[in-house]
C-alpha cells in the first residue's frame, strides 16, 4: 500500500512528524489564488491517516470535533486540535488525506502525503 508521498490527484501535498504522546494542535492555512475556499466553514472536512502497509483507516478527524474551520478573506484557516489519548496507538508512517465535501455534494481532495507518528512517551 506503500505510495510515494507525491503520487496523487490532490490539490497539495502534505507531510511531517506528529508526537503520540502529546495533544496535537496545528493550524494550516488553505486558499485559491489567495482567496478562502468557497462555503468552507459550511462544508464537511475530513483528515484521513491510513496506515501504508495495510491501507486500513486508523484515524479520522472531522470538522466540527477534531477540525475548526474560520474563514478569512484571503485564505481558510483548518485548526487541528486532537488529544493526546486518540493518538497513543499511531506509531510509523501513515497516508494522510485531507478533503471537504461541499453542500452540493462536490468532494474536493485537497491534500495528500506521509505523515510520520513518534512513539513518545512523556511521562503523562
Amino acid at each position: 500500500m506503500r505510495r510515494h508521498s507525491t503520487t496523487t490527484g490532490a490539490k497539495g501535498i502534505v507531510s511531517g512528524t506528529i508526537s503520540n504522546g502529546a495533544t496535537w494542535i496545528e493550524s494550516i492555512e488553505i486558499s485559491q489564488n489567495n482567496v478562502q475556499i468557497l462555503n468552507a466553514d459550511t462544508s464537511i472536512w475530513k483528515f484521513v491517516f491510513k496506515h501504508c502497509d495495510s491501507g486500513n483507516v486508523c484515524l479520522t478527524l472531522t470538522s466540527g470535533t477534531e477540525i475548526t474551520i474560520t474563514q478569512n478573506t484571503t485564505y481558510t484557516l483548518l485548526a487541528i486540535n486532537v488529544a493526546a489519548g486518540s493518538l497513543s496507538s499511531m506509531v510509523g508512517d501513515y497516508i494522510a488525506d485531507l478533503s471537504q465535501k461541499d453542500g452540493s455534494g462536490t468532494i474536493t481532495h485537497w491534500a495528500s502525503g506521509t505523515v510520520t507518528f513518534i512513539n513518545e512517551n512523556l511521562g503523562y
